[in-house]
């Protein structure tokens, strides 16, 4: 079988097929096309993971990407200075408001549908509320979140498309507005510091714990960016925490939510299970995570010569780490395809594994456990009012575009 795994339309319907068949027949797969290594088991992806030294972050997670997504595409010692510092900023205090403040948000989104007896899942749902988290955690004004989410979405539309001039300029316009006013928001902070995540990082910022990346070839990055201004910023180890702050916390649990609810939807047995039993909500919220495995893939460069399953791994080349395919593996997980709402242990890798775990992994379980709750008590006989969601093929994140549902009148919140 000839699989190209940087070809977003890879990850359509048929990938749970593709996936099953490299790890039976081929499980450390040469992509000839990308001219890259794909591990698909949990044992290799775990393993991979586990040794930063000899599988490294800092050459580039996503293959071909001209720029760093910060804090993802760093080693040790700086990665783990940088997270210690962004650590501070999730304290259980702060965790403890942003969940008051997203269930707030939830069941107002839910109320302003709630008469109508139809939705989009996706456009009135799972797609601002996330949006709304990070835009509350970042600073940004309500009644700018509407550009907030064009951003979002623009930059994301670079993704994989790094060869291509105009979807290039697309991401690196909308790069230039959101880093124009994230300086706005940085303003703010300086004159009125709060007890939250920008003003941490900025302080830091200014003490000059945060620099600038300087390993990126800025001439290349100029070149796919459009300016050498974009280049600088591009450098700019605060605004890259900012832009994968914006990217990693909105889109990835935008569409654990769509995916978990489709997930439901097509699953009615589990779903009672959730209705009869909600204290079941916060163990089903990871089964559903592993289920849907929002995040596709991140790449590691070996450091030197290795060899994994009998072949033969140079320095410099790549392996890309197909997370999906390790949360279907058979060798780790009973009926893998099955969506199991008690399931426990899972030891999925959603959130992947080591020293680069997911720093908000409790935010997106509390996200998803939150939708869950609020939708089952006010919306239980939830169904699919067109068919299955609509999907659009992308090589990062399981991208949901749209979910028409029905449902009764919804209960009174």
């Amino acid at each position: 079988m000839q699989i190209n795994f940087l070809d977003p339309a890879t990850y359509d319907a048929g990938m749970w097929d593709r996936f099953r068949w490299c790890r039976e027949n081929d499980p450390l797969y040469w992509d000839e096309a990308s001219g890259l290594f794909v591990a698909t088991t949990h044992a290799d992806i775990t393993y991979i993971s586990k040794n930063s030294q000899l599988f490294c972050s800092a050459e580039g997670t996503r293959p071909g990407m001209p720029t760093k997504l910060s804090i993802i595409d760093m080693d040790e010692p700086r990665h783990g200075q940088l997270r210690g510092l962004i650590n501070k900023g999730f304290s259980p205090r702060m965790v403890g408001k942003l969940e008051e403040y997203f269930r707030r948000m939830t069941i107002e989104a839910i109320e302003s549908v709630a008469d109508k007896g139809h939705c989009d899942f996706v456009a009135d749902i799972s797609v601002p509320l996330p949006l709304q988290l990070i835009a509350e955690l970042i600073g940004i004004e309500k009644s700018d979140r509407d550009t907030f989410h064009r951003w979002s979405d623009e930059m994301m539309f670079g993704e994989g498309k790094w060869d291509d001039a105009e979807a290039m300029a697309v991401a690196g316009n909308a790069f230039a507005e959101y880093v124009e006013y994230l300086q706005k928001v940085f303003e703010d902070r300086r004159a009125n510091p709060k007890e939250d995540l920008v003003s941490l990082l900025l302080s830091a910022k200014d003490e000059g714990l945060l620099g600038d990346s300087r390993d990126l070839a800025s001439s290349d990055i100029a070149a796919k960016l459009g300016s050498e201004e974009a280049a600088d910023m591009a450098t700019d180890e605060l605004l890259m925490f900012m832009v994968a702050l914006l990217v990693a916390g909105n889109e990835t649990t935008r569409n654990a939510i769509s995916g978990g609810m489709s997930a439901l939807i097509e699953n009615p047995g589990e779903r009672q299970k959730l209705i009869d039993n909600p204290d079941l909500i916060p163990l089903a919220a990871d089964e559903l995570i592993r289920y849907v495995s929002p995040v596709i893939s991140f790449a590691r460069t070996a450091t030197q010569d290795t060899e994994l399953r009998g072949k033969a791994i140079a320095k410099g080349q790549k392996v890309l780490m197909v997370y999906p395919s390790a949360n279907r593996d058979e060798a780790v997980f009973d009926a893998p395809d099955t969506l199991k709402l008690d399931r426990s242990p899972n030891p999925h890798l959603a959130f992947g594994i080591g020293n680069h775990f997911c720093l908000g992994a409790n935010l997106a379980r509390m996200e998803v456990r939150v939708v869950v709750e609020e939708v089952l008590r006010r919306m239980p006989d939830i169904e699919y009012a067109a068919g299955p969601p609509s999907m659009h093929p992308h090589g990062l994140v399981r991208a949901y575009t749209s979910m028409p549902i029905n449902y009764g009148t919804a209960r009174a919140a």
